[in-house]
This record gives C-alpha cells, structure tokens and sequence, in this order.
C-alpha cells in the first residue's frame, strides 16, 4: 500500500486557508501512521530479547532481494537497546563471542555505525544450525540497515541495504516575536534547521540586530520517506525570511547547495583539506583498498594525512558538530553536520577540543591530531560525506561560492518560482498546531 500524498495550497480565503491546512495536516498524519504489524514482525518488548527461527524473525527494512533468496537456518536474537545496554553486555547476555564482537567493531571502524547505539535501537543475533554465532544486524532506520557477517576464516564483514526511499514536504510558517530561535522552535523548527538557517542567512543579515517584532518567516522542510513512514531524515528546501527592508531566500539545488534568489551561492565554501599547511597524503581514499594491519580487503573511505601528534585540525566547512566518541579503532574522532548534503569526520585524534552540539565555522580548530584507535603511526584520517556516502576528499565536488552553472539557471528559476508560491500560500503545520494538536513526523 503507498501512502496519499496530497498537495494543497490554500491561496484563497484565510478561513479556508485553516480548512484545507487542517484537513492537509491529518492526511499528512494519517500517511505517516506506520501500517499495523502482522504477528511475525512485532517488535519485542522493551527491555526483553526474543529468540525466534529466523523466517519468522523480523526482517530489516529493504530486505527485499534477502527475502526472495533462501534464508539461513537458525535462529536470531532480537534485541531492543535500553539505557545502559552496550554491545558486551548485549552479546553477554545473547551468549555470543565476545572475540566475534571484537570483529564486528575492526569491521565497523570504517563506518561508526554501531556509535550510533542508543535506546529504542534494534539488533539482531543470528545463531547457525550448529549453534555459532554467524551475524549481526543492525537497524538503522526504516528504511536501512547493516550487517556483519562472519567469513570462512573468522573476520566479519559490513554490508549495506537500502529501501527506496521519496521526499514529502510541509511548510513550516512563523512571525518574529522575540528572538528568531525562540520564534522559530515555536513554529515547529528543530535546534539543528535554525543552526543551518543562521549558517545560511547569517553573511547576509544579523539575527539580534536586523529581526524586527512582526518579521515572518517561511521553510519547506522534507522529510524521507519510505513505504508509509518517516526515516527521521529531514532536510531544508527552501526558505525566506522578511525583514522591514528586504526577503532573504536560500533554495537547495539539486547539487547539495544553497543559492539565493539569483542564484548566488549562499553556502559557506568549504576548505578541500583540514589543516593550515599541506601534509603527504600516506593513505588515498579507496574503496578496495588492503587493510595495512589485517591484509583483508576493506574500503578506505577517506584519505590520511602524515599529521604529527599534536597538529591542529580545523573544521572545513561550517556546520554543527554531530558526534564525538572514542572508538577501539578509529580512536578519538568528531563528525561534523555542514547542512545540506555535506558531513566530514576526522579520526584517530590526540584531543578534541568541541562538544557535541556545538556550531562550528568553516577554519576553527576543533582538535588536535594523534594516533589513538588501532593505527600504524600518527596520522589524521579525514572524510568527507555526499548524501550519506564517503567521496574522495582531494577530488571531491566540495561547495564554493560560485553561482548556479548558466546550464541550469532556467530549471532552478522554475522551481525557485514554484517554492516561493508554496512558501507564501500553502497551508503550514505550525499556524494550527497550536490549536489543532496536529500530528508531528518524527525526526533523529
């Protein structure tokens, strides 16, 4: 069953601009209700794990090619994450190696993907007909999920799937009254969107100075989809804010950036390395790349640079920090949110020098590098992230500051034409919700 999409732009009346936002507002709720469950793709319990054949355990999203081979014999583990849990406590409790989790997370050092363990997170532990340990799943969204799976000569290795996954926009519509954060959480805007607004906007106006009470403001949040739920990924698509004197745009084009109303760039450029002066690249990025410790084939995805022990590492784009952890492997590292299609991570660090939250700019020193994790001598390895997936940071198409490409200026007016409408006119959640108790998607 595929969800009703609906698109409604009340441009006539302000009563039946309410009845059509209203009646917009439940059918977006009602397309991201999550269809009921058959018995035999139930989540367990909260705080339980349930051990199950696997033909009926539940199989991860985008499973669909798994679903049609023939599946493994045994049985799996299913676990819900709760506060406190950790993977040696988990595979404790599962009767798993411990020596096979040692494994996953060499397998993993690439990705960080089990950094990203929190409550609510879902596993499962597949067990062979012989009773071995032989895989471990991990849900990322609805709409993905990774496995580690044991190789004849006891290594694991990391896979990847993805479901097909759509965009659904909503508008999201204030005034200034206040402050433009407390403005903007009022209409629905998460912490993360008024950080990149700033980001955007903030070359172009000041937020404390510029803003005047009654100033309004307009954004085309997207939110992922897949089948009938949100994955919890959003982005912005569009956006203006009016002052006394002018309305500033920022509209994301299909190449990751933002660019104005012209088509200027109003994304920040980004820096194409990490440090003031240029270091010999020891390692290139390369996705079938010889591990130098384990010889075993696993992706480099990012390059390494001979950084001494102590050499400051700067942000290379603005953005919001992420993520910071200490990793058996990959050490002491920082990911970093530069709005858009962007993110960079930065490994194996002396001393990290931000916290988690933080808004970053493009230049600031956020640490220093060392050789922390599993590493064969002092060295920065440094990432940079396209939608999701690892480029080569030394060939990479990084944002600058140069205008949309005459080739595409005509599409990019159309759809500029088409969000300014929407922007204006269509009906938007955060005009009702304070008296409807609309539904809200949920977000990461």
């Amino acid at each position: 069953m595929k969800p009703l999409l609906v698109k409604l732009y009340a441009m006539s009346s302000p009563s039946h601009n309410l009845v059509l936002g209203a009646v917009a507002a439940v059918l977006l709720g009602l397309s991201l209700t999550p269809l009921s469950s058959s018995p035999a793709s139930e989540s367990p319990e909260r705080g339980k794990q349930t051990t199950s054949a696997l033909a009926e355990a539940v199989e991860p999203a985008g499973t669909e090619s798994r679903q049609a081979a023939e599946r493994p014999k045994g049985k799996t583990v299913d676990w819900r994450v709760e506060t406190g849990d950790t993977l040696s406590r988990i595979f404790r409790a599962s009767n798993a190696p411990m020596d096979d989790l040692q494994e996953i997370l060499a397998a993993d050092a690439e990705y960080l993907h089990l950094e990203t363990l929190r409550p609510g997170t879902r596993l499962g532990l597949h067990f062979d007909e012989q009773g071995q340990f032989s895989e471990l799943i991990l849900f990322l969204d609805p709409a993905r999920h990774v496995t580690y799976s044991r190789q004849p000569d006891g290594a694991f290795v990391h896979q990847a799937f993805e479901e097909e996954t759509f965009w659904v926009s909503e508008v999201l519509r204030g005034t200034i009254n206040g402050s433009f954060y407390a403005s903007a959480m009022q209409a629905g805007i998460t912490q993360s969107q008024i950080l990149l607004i700033d980001q955007l906007l903030g070359s172009q106006l000041n937020f404390r100075r510029d803003l005047r009470a009654g100033d309004r403001f307009s954004v085309i949040i997207g939110h992922e989809m897949t089948g009938t739920e949100s994955t919890g990924k959003t982005r912005i698509e569009a956006l203006s804010l009016k002052c006394s004197t002018r309305t500033h745009y920022a509209f994301l084009h299909n190449n990751g950036n933002y660019y104005d109303e012209n088509g200027e760039s109003v994304t920040p450029a980004f820096l194409r390395l990490p440090t003031k002066k240029r270091y010999r690249v020891s390692s290139h990025f390369n996705p079938r790349r010889l591990h130098p410790v384990t010889g075993r084939v696993a992706p480099h995805n990012g390059v390494d640079l001979a950084t001494p022990t102590g050499t400051p590492i700067l942000s290379t784009g603005d953005g919001i920090v992420s993520r910071i952890g200490n990793h058996p492997y990959a050490g002491k590292y920082i990911d970093i949110d530069h709005g858009g299609s962007h993110t960079t991570r930065y490994l194996h660090l002396h001393k990290i020098l931000v916290r988690k939250g933080a808004a970053i700019e493009r230049g600031q020193k956020i640490a220093l590098s060392g050789n922390t994790g599993r590493s064969t001598g002092p060295h920065l390895h440094f990432e940079f992230h396209i939608n999701g997936r690892p480029v080569d940071p030394l060939t990479a198409d990084i944002p600058t500051a140069a205008a949309i490409p005459e080739t595409e200026i005509a599409s990019f007016k159309r759809k500029l034409r088409e969000q300014r409408t929407v922007m204006e006119h269509a009906a938007s959640r955060s005009e009702l919700a304070m008296t409807q108790g609309l539904p809200e998607f949920d977000e990461t």
